[in-house]
């Protein structure tokens, strides 16, 4: 049924009952025999698709999927020193020998038969030497040492086997001298390190490591005074001086925590809607700004348009991504005070361009199949960046060289004051910038060229078609004058 003509617009009726298009053409159903070949072409096309998109989730998300893939028994990778200064200060020929020390030894070997399990290491016999292990004498404060191994990120945690964990406990079993027993285990860590990593494995199983050995060292201890003489007199020493109850336990000093829970979303999630704004601008620009004056423009214009217009617009976007974490008051101070913020914007700014560059580059080579790439570089990127590289397959190291997990190292610099890595950072986005700024170049020559050629070749052959028109013309006029001769 025809629409009616009496009207600008069909009706909704007219719509569904119509078996023609406005200008005459027939309509057919679905398996209507005239749409056989158009079907057959259709179900290629579409099935064609579907397979690529199959074969592309498996091949993309197996990286992301496999960053998880055996986590647990890797877990070793996370490095913990132990200094046994309880071993050190009560050897084992004085009267009262390291219960404390020993005990944390035991344990550190019963743990490695299960999983997962920390990469636990005692410091060498040297490096314990070097300690002060009493009050006023000389060495070492195992405190600092311990802090500067964590915050130069050497290794994940420090735990310490403080020098009178032993001595302590009988000081108050037999002088009455007051024990705190949480000063027996000093366990230094840096939750912001990775506040995944910290509190799945480093925090937690360390925390049950010095639990078990602080109850088996106390199991020890009690034998020892039951074997006394006057073990009643002890007891009640040991009780008035808190030495009996629970002797052995420990403090903790997590040195740069992840206080701010505003600044999740800047190290890790917000990362992912970064990529996205930032692959806004290659759309929007590339489909419906550029169009409008590309023809026009000189090639040298055109590369400049090209690389300055996008270079502006990260500029712009990366200053309102990071006004966002601003507005959610976190804290940008503490490491480089009040310019904290610039160098938060100018790690979004040139990471912004590190990524956009590479994804306005790809999207003048794939044109439709640019949403492939356009998930991978999503899923390449963000797998590595917010778990630990080492608790990940070795293929995953690939990581240190992203753009996305160097911006999350930078971030977690200025925002917990982790260890400063920025010139690692920036040099490593700027070297993506600056590459792919160089490749967009010779994209934009390359593919003016090939445009140039192809309008050319079909000026050619419009030239040669009309030629050939004309000599044919004037050959079958002459025909004519010579039949009428």
């Amino acid at each position: 049924m025809p629409i009616s003509s009496s009207s600008a617009s069909p009706s909704a009726g007219e719509v569904f009952r119509s078996k023609a298009t406005p200008d005459g053409k027939s309509r057919a159903g679905f398996f209507s025999k005239e749409l056989k070949d158009a079907r057959k072409e259709w179900a290629k096309l579409t099935f064609l698709t579907f397979g690529m998109i199959t074969v592309f989730m498996f091949l993309f998300l197996s990286i992301y999927f496999g960053s998880y893939y055996r986590q647990i028994p890797r877990a070793s990778h996370f490095s913990i020193e132990i200094l046994d200064l309880d071993s050190a200060a009560s050897p084992t020929g004085v009267p009262h020998p390291a219960i404390l020390g020993p005990a944390t030894r035991e344990a550190v070997q019963n743990s490695l038969t299960s999983e997962p399990h920390l990469g636990w290491y005692e410091a060498d016999s040297a490096t314990v030497r070097q300690f002060q292990l009493i009050p006023g004498g000389q060495g070492l404060d195992p405190l600092q040492y311990a802090q500067e191994k964590v915050l130069n990120q050497d290794v994940w945690a420090v735990l310490i086997v403080n020098a009178n964990a032993t001595s302590g406990v009988w000081a108050g079993l037999t002088e009455g001298t007051t024990w705190e027993p949480m000063g027996a285990m000093t366990f230094v860590f840096e939750e912001a390190r990775n506040f995944y990593a910290s509190g799945q494995y480093v925090s937690r199983l360390s925390t049950q490591l010095m639990t078990t050995a602080g109850n088996s060292a106390a199991t020890t201890l009690a034998s020892q005074i039951l074997a006394l003489g006057n073990a009643s007199a002890v007891l009640t020493t040991g009780a008035q001086a808190r030495a009996v109850a629970s002797p052995f336990a420990y403090n903790q000093h997590n040195l740069r925590p992840f206080d701010q829970l505003a600044g999740i979303a800047s190290t890790t999630v917000g990362t992912v809607y970064l990529i996205i704004f930032t692959f806004l601008i290659s759309v929007t620009w590339n489909n419906q700004g550029l169009p409008l004056i590309q023809d026009s423009l000189t090639l040298t214009s055109e590369v400049l348009v090209k690389l300055i217009v996008p270079f502006l617009a990260y500029f712009w976007l990366s200053l309102h991504y990071s006004l966002v974490s601003l507005a959610f008051l976190i804290n940008f101070t503490r490491e480089f005070g009040k310019g904290g913020f610039m160098v938060y914007w100018m790690a979004n700014w040139i990471t912004m361009s590190a990524l956009g560059f590479v994804m306005e580059t790809m999207f003048l080579w794939l044109g439709p199949f640019f949403p492939f790439f356009l998930i991978f570089w999503v899923i390449l990127n963000v797998t590595t960046a917010f778990l630990d590289i080492g608790d990940m397959a070795t293929f995953y190291r690939y990581g240190y060289w992203t753009p996305i997990w160097n911006l999350v190292d930078a971030a977690k610099c200025v925002i917990f004051a982790t260890k400063n890595h920025l010139v690692q950072n920036f040099a490593v986005n700027l070297g993506w910038l600056v590459i792919w700024m160089i490749l967009l170049s010779i994209t934009v020559v390359v593919q003016r060229r090939k445009k140039e050629k192809q309008v050319m070749q079909e000026k050619w052959e419009e030239i040669k078609r009309v030629d050939a028109e004309q000599t044919g013309g004037a050959a079958s006029s002459g025909n004519e004058k010579g039949k009428r001769s």
